[in-house]
């Protein structure tokens, strides 16, 4: 018996064939894992934003604005632009004959007066006649000065002390008369008791009472002149007495007084002797360190250098450089000190030019304006890599070299970020919040 055979199941009607299907999935699947590592890559790979800034190349030895403190005519130039110098060498030599001159005058002007002031203090110390007899010549003369000073002063309290001796003695001589008188006095007025004892009795006449009276009075006009003239000695002898000690206060008071001026001319004669001193021994200008002569305005013979001004200017190239730049006010946002950057010398060939790495070490916090008010940018200080500057001198060769201000170009490193935080980021966020509304 012949076996039925069934037919194979038909394909459906609406199915495309697996000839078209294939190469549809194929892309489909294609397409799907392109975007699966996209979004995998955006998430990992770096990017950074580049933060331009133009600069200069700077010496790491900054160089020197040799000043004068008195200035002076120049006298001697030993030195010309551009010669290269060694620490301690002479450059310039000021002209300090007037300063010496004028030294030499103070000196003169101050030994008299600090003689005298030794002479004035002995002689307030009653110390005159123990001054050591080795003495200048300007000291004996200020000793002998105040010794007859101090001897005028002392003849007129002799003489005043005598007066006052006589004057006391005087009175002394009064004070006696006027006992004797006091007593010849009191016994007439014991007479006159007498006699008016007599008179009442009718043994004495009246007239021979009153004589008696009028002797009295006369003895008590004489004890009232001599009473007078003792008040009056004895006035004159204080007023002697004070004499004296006023000559004497009056005489230590000029002292004093002397003695105030100087001590307010010897320290103001001291200061002009240092600062002449001072001027000069700095009458040669030297080389501070070794260096090359890069300004040198007062570079003839009788120039005057005016007070505090700058001399010349000496550059101290060592070979190490560092990059002066001003960054964008656009970018100063993004800048941070310690951020690194590439730098590139604009004016040498970029064909061989090997990588150079750069630090910020320095921003300042104020921007530089022009002339208007404007603002230009903010100065920043950035340090070469030395192994990357050392790379770079080795590129250019014995044809090219790096020199100072030499216009220079840098390029720091912003912000970190994923291609995934710039792109896929803000499309993911926009979706959350559309599924959210």
């Amino acid at each position: 018996m012949t076996p039925v055979v069934s037919p194979p199941p038909c394909e459906e009607a609406d199915s495309l064939p697996r000839q078209i299907t294939r190469p549809l999935w194929f892309g489909f699947l294609s397409l799907s894992i392109s975007i699966v590592v996209f979004v995998l890559w955006s998430t990992m790979a770096p990017l950074a934003t580049s933060i331009p800034a133009s600069g200069h190349l700077d010496a790491r030895r900054p160089s020197l604005d040799i000043q004068h403190q008195f200035g002076g005519k120049i006298a001697e130039v030993h030195v010309v632009p551009h010669t290269t110098v060694v620490k301690g060498q002479l450059l310039i030599r000021l002209d300090v004959t007037d300063a010496k001159a004028e030294l030499a005058e103070v000196h003169a002007a101050l030994a008299p007066m600090q003689e005298e002031r030794t002479v004035l203090g002995a002689a307030l110390n009653n110390t005159l006649h123990e001054t050591s007899s080795s003495i200048g010549t300007q000291t004996e003369l200020a000793h002998a000065r105040m010794k007859n000073m101090q001897d005028a002063l002392q003849m007129r309290a002799d003489m005043t002390t005598a007066l006052e001796a006589a004057l006391r003695q005087r009175a002394k001589r009064l004070r006696t008369s006027l006992d004797y008188l006091d007593a010849r006095r009191r016994s007439m007025d014991m007479r006159l008791e007498r006699y008016v004892t007599l008179a009442a009795q009718g043994a004495l006449r009246t007239a021979e009472i009153d004589a008696l009276k009028e002797a009295i009075l006369g003895v008590e006009s004489g004890m009232a002149r001599e009473q007078a003239e003792l008040v009056s000695l004895e006035s004159q002898a204080t007023q002697a007495r004070l004499q004296v000690a006023r000559e004497k206060l009056e005489f230590r008071q000029r002292i004093l007084d002397r003695q105030a001026q100087l001590e307010e001319d010897i320290p103001r004669l001291r200061l002009q002797i240092l600062r002449l001193s001072a001027q000069i021994a700095q009458a040669d200008i030297v080389a501070p360190d070794d260096g090359v002569i890069a300004a040198f305005p007062y570079d003839t013979e009788t120039m005057v250098v005016p007070k505090g001004e700058t001399v010349l200017t000496l550059a101290r190239p060592n070979g190490d450089l560092d990059v002066a730049f001003v960054a964008s006010p656009q970018a100063i946002d993004q800048l941070r000190v310690g951020m690194e950057g590439v730098l590139t010398v604009t004016s040498l060939p970029q064909r061989n030019h090997p990588k150079v790495r750069v630090i910020l070490t320095s921003l300042s916090p104020e921007a530089r304006r022009n002339s208007d008010g404007a603002v230009m940018g903010y100065d920043g200080i950035a340090i070469i890599n030395d192994e990357d500057q050392a790379a770079l001198r080795a590129e250019m060769g014995d044809r090219l070299t790096l020199a100072q201000d030499m216009p220079v170009h840098l390029v720091f490193t912003g912000r970190h970020l994923t291609f995934g935080d710039y792109l896929v980021g803000p499309f993911l966020r926009f979706l959350s919040q559309a599924m959210q509304d």
